[in-house]
């Protein structure tokens, strides 16, 4: 996946354009960089290295090219390391077609194992270039461009949006596969622009159309056809949306704070890791799951919170019963038992974290099998993994963890019922139920999010008031009530205590009162229902500000409906809205909290 821009003009315009149209998508990704365009021949040129924009825009030479057609692309590294040969553009056999793409392919390793067959020449390991090389071959057999690239629509599915150029035409042919991509127009009419989204056409173009599901288009000199991929038939009425925001808001998307941006993009994120990740490597993890003499989960941060909640995965989905430590604990205690026969899974967003790494190495030092659960491909946790996986949930900038943490929550889901594959406890028809689970949840969370937010808005003002708080759970959700209360630490500033519910009796319930608030997130079993039930009676009874969060009507926020598995996933989403709302209500550096870095590498 990544960010896409660039341009169809009347005339000759410089690459420094698709320079600071790409800077603006760095938020998509940084791991590699490139352009494509035609020169005046009508020759197809590309140009592309591994690295951030920053670092290497200047190798590239942007501002020393000049075209009416160009496309540039900036990548996360989803599928593929990041290298020169992973970056976009991709090209077909003969290098007369480039594409770029945002996004996953379905069942990309068939289609490329058909290729290799075929005889094609693949010099990637990225999805993205099997489209290059099927438009090669229904070029071949005499189909249009147009015609080819609906094709291709038709026949590759996925999670995506492409962009193709073809050696000799002066345009450009777009796909949109429930990922979008966007138009923009000039006001005189001399240019027509290609970005992944709006805000990043900001000061070029003064209007725009989104492209957002099942089209493909069109873009020339002349102007744009838009097709529907169902029918064919002409797209004739696309509502056109001014292009203005304000100067701080465009490398967010629109957003005042990468934070809301990235909880926004939860939906699609959980999407993604569903293909992202590979049956193969699922299988080969599982397997050595399965056959461990013990299991430890490490991680740091959310990363251990996302653990805590995989406990309940292996042990209901696999029969297995594993431990969780805390990376930056574990080699003075759970190395102990670390020998051959031992699976360490470690968890790491940034895949960078010191303590995660340290821990790695001394667990392999005593002969244990590492499991590398990462949102950043070509960290350290990768190399140092005996089998990685990556949870695809796109860049993350902002410090609290979001859209991280529910697809990490999402690859443990997957890979638990994987085991229970193995051991027994978990069936076929299961697996199939919970990716189904996964996207039918992202799509109701997509659905609620503008109501989540204005209820968090809400709950922060009332919070507004007080500067230590409880948050309670008991069950699957208990652990989402640790990362709930780092969420409020890290976003509001805020003195926040995770605490099981049943436990909030044992002594913490001393300090509850007028001036002590607590969040109470509904547990999903229905053996602790009446625990909750006196509690909240309880907390009330003593006059505490209490906040109701889970699946029931009439608490202050109802959260999307879905399975127990799913459950933390579904209430964590609120959590991180009102510690959000609260420290923006307070004015706080919310992306970058006092003291703290994205990842923690000393």
């Amino acid at each position: 996946m990544g960010g896409i821009f660039g341009f169809i003009c009347n005339n000759n315009m410089n690459g420094s354009i698709v320079r600071e149209g790409l800077k603006r998508l760095l938020y998509r990704g940084h791991d590699g960089v490139g352009f494509a365009l035609l020169d005046d021949k009508g020759d197809l040129i590309v140009r592309k290295t591994a690295g951030h924009l920053d670092n290497v825009g200047g190798k590239l030479e942007f501002e020393a090219y000049a075209s009416k057609v160009m496309v540039g692309h900036t990548r996360y590294a989803s599928r593929g390391v990041p290298a020169d040969f992973n970056s976009h553009p991709l090209t077909d056999c003969e290098g007369r077609i480039a594409v770029v793409s945002d996004g996953i392919i379905y069942g990309y390793e068939g289609i490329r194992e058909s290729l290799r067959r075929s005889k094609h020449r693949l010099a990637s390991t990225t999805d993205t270039e099997v489209l290059a090389h099927i438009m090669e071959e229904l070029l071949a057999r005499g189909a249009g461009f147009l015609e080819a690239t609906l094709e291709i629509g038709r026949m590759i599915s996925g999670l995506y949006s492409a962009v193709f150029m073809v050696e000799g035409f002066e345009g450009l042919t777009l796909i949109s596969r429930g990922q979008p991509i966007a138009l923009g127009f000039r006001g005189d009419g001399s240019c027509i622009f290609v970005s992944s989204d709006i805000p990043s056409l900001y000061g070029f173009a003064d209007e725009a159309v989104l492209l957002e599901d099942n089209v493909v288009a069109l873009v020339s000199r002349g102007g744009y056809r838009v097709l529907s991929l169902e029918t064919g038939f002409e797209v004739l009425e696309l509502p056109r949306k001014r292009v203005k925001y304000p100067v701080e808001f465009v490398g967010k998307g629109g957003f005042p704070h990468y934070m809301i941006k990235e909880i926004y993009e939860v939906p699609e994120a959980l999407v993604r890791t569903t293909a992202t990740l590979l049956d193969k490597y699922l299988r080969l993890a599982a397997m050595i799951i399965a056959g461990a003499r013990n299991v430890i989960i490490i991680g740091n941060g959310s990363s251990l919170h996302a653990g805590l909640v995989a406990q309940y995965y292996f042990s209901e989905m696999a029969g297995l019963s594993v431990n969780v430590a805390s990376a930056a604990e574990f080699p003075y205690y759970a190395l102990n038992s670390v020998s051959t026969g031992t699976v360490v899974i470690a968890i790491s967003q940034s895949g960078e974290t010191s303590d995660v790494i340290r821990s790695v190495k001394l667990a392999k030092m005593r002969g244990a099998v590492i499991i590398g659960v990462v949102n950043v491909l070509g960290s350290r946790l990768t190399m140092h993994s005996n089998v990685y996986l990556p949870v695809g949930a796109g860049p993350e900038v902002a410090v609290p963890a979001t859209k991280s943490l529910t697809s990490t929550l999402t690859a443990l889901s997957i890979l638990a019922g994987y085991t229970g594959l193995h051991t027994g406890r978990f069936s076929a028809g299961e697996l199939s139920n919970l990716y189904e689970e996964v996207k039918s949840l992202a799509r109701n969370i997509k659905n609620s999010l503008e109501r989540l937010e204005s209820k968090a808005a809400g709950i922060a003002e009332r919070l507004s008031y007080w500067n230590s708080l409880y948050v309670t759970s008991s069950g699957i959700n208990y652990p989402i009530t640790l990362e709930g209360a780092l969420k409020l630490k890290e976003a509001a500033m805020v003195h926040a205590e995770g605490v099981q519910l049943g436990e909030l009796r044992h002594g913490p319930m001393v300090l509850v009162g007028e001036k002590y608030p607590v969040i109470v997130v509904e547990p999903v079993e229905e053996e602790a229902v009446e625990l909750y039930e006196k509690v909240v009676g309880e907390l009330e009874a003593r006059g505490a500000p209490t906040v109701k969060i889970g699946f029931r009507a009439g608490g202050d926020i109802e959260v999307p409906k879905t399975s127990r598995t799913l459950a933390p996933i579904a209430s964590v989403i609120p959590l991180q809205l009102i510690a959000y709302k609260l420290g923006s209500l307070k004015g706080l550096p919310i992306d970058t909290p006092p003291g703290l870095a994205k990842a923690v590498t000393t």
